[in-house]
């Protein structure tokens, strides 16, 4: 795995490939910056969680609500601080987590978004992170960092409705997270300096090394699906050392293609 992108994050976040344009997406959060695979960036006010395509476009997620064009749809924080990780499930619906800063806090949550409604389909979470859904949509995986947990939800396409939690993986800080063709689950740990890939029956088959000490997601992209994008942070390692290339875009080819992002259905700017 190698850099392939100039430009520094100092947390880097939220690949996503949109197979129509043939470009990808990643957000420097606390930069308010949204990067373009064609060199280009957005700056925004801080800070920006996440970047999703829509059917008519991009939204990006903030501070506490996601917003297209001049649409807002708030996200309810609560006792959390922001929002975090965000993923369309394959319906298009946009998953949105929060995050309460500290260790095992239990002050947030994730949110499913159909519309203009929002409903809190898990509750009590940490730092609500990685989604992802299994190839023919009927699993949903999902990872809260600071619980080392990364669990696993019998989903339901037509309602996206969620049931049957249970455990699918335990390692130290799984953070954002993809899936592949194949129905296995590729993880980014954070701190850890690599990416971990988990067959469909949880079992590890692979620890992928990135090259830099804070990996923090990961996405599918290139015209076949077979290049995996990793964004990074620069942050420094235990004994306060920064790695050469931490906060920039790498990526590796791959044997197994991924799964296409499933442009989001959100609700046009009201004029």
């Amino acid at each position: 795995m190698k850099p392939i992108d100039d430009r520094v994050s100092e947390l880097g976040e939220g690949p996503v490939w949109d197979v129509r344009t043939e470009s990808l997406r990643w957000v420097d959060i606390p930069g308010g910056l949204v990067h373009d695979s064609d060199g280009s960036s957005q700056q925004l006010p801080a800070p920006v969680t996440a970047v999703l395509p829509t059917t008519t476009g991009w939204a990006t997620v903030r501070q506490d609500r996601v917003e297209q064009g001049g649409h807002v749809v708030p996200v309810p924080l609560g006792a959390a601080d922001r929002c975090n990780d965000a993923k369309t499930d394959p319906a298009g619906r946009i998953w949105v987590g929060t995050m309460a800063r500290g260790e095992v806090t239990r002050r947030a949550g994730l949110f499913r978004i159909d519309g203009e409604s929002v409903s809190e389909q898990v509750g009590g979470a940490s730092i609500s992170n990685g989604l992802g859904w299994s190839p023919d949509g009927r699993l949903m995986y999902w990872a809260d960092t600071p619980t080392g947990r990364i669990d696993v939800f019998d989903f339901d396409p037509a309602d996206g409705s969620i049931r049957g939690r249970r455990r699918f993986a335990a390692t130290e800080l799984p953070d954002g997270l993809t899936v592949d063709a194949e129905g296995a689950v590729w993880v980014a740990r954070w701190g850890s300096g690599v990416l971990h890939r988990y067959t469909p029956d949880g079992t590890l088959d692979t620890v992928l090394p990135v090259g830099v000490s804070h990996p923090t997601s990961c996405a599918f992209g290139g015209p076949d699906l077979r290049t995996l994008y990793v964004t990074t942070a620069r942050k420094p390692t235990a004994d306060g050392q920064f790695s050469r290339h931490g906060g920039q875009l790498h990526a590796t080819r791959l044997p197994v293609p991924g799964l296409p992002a499933t442009p989001a259905v959100f609700p046009a700017a009201t004029t």
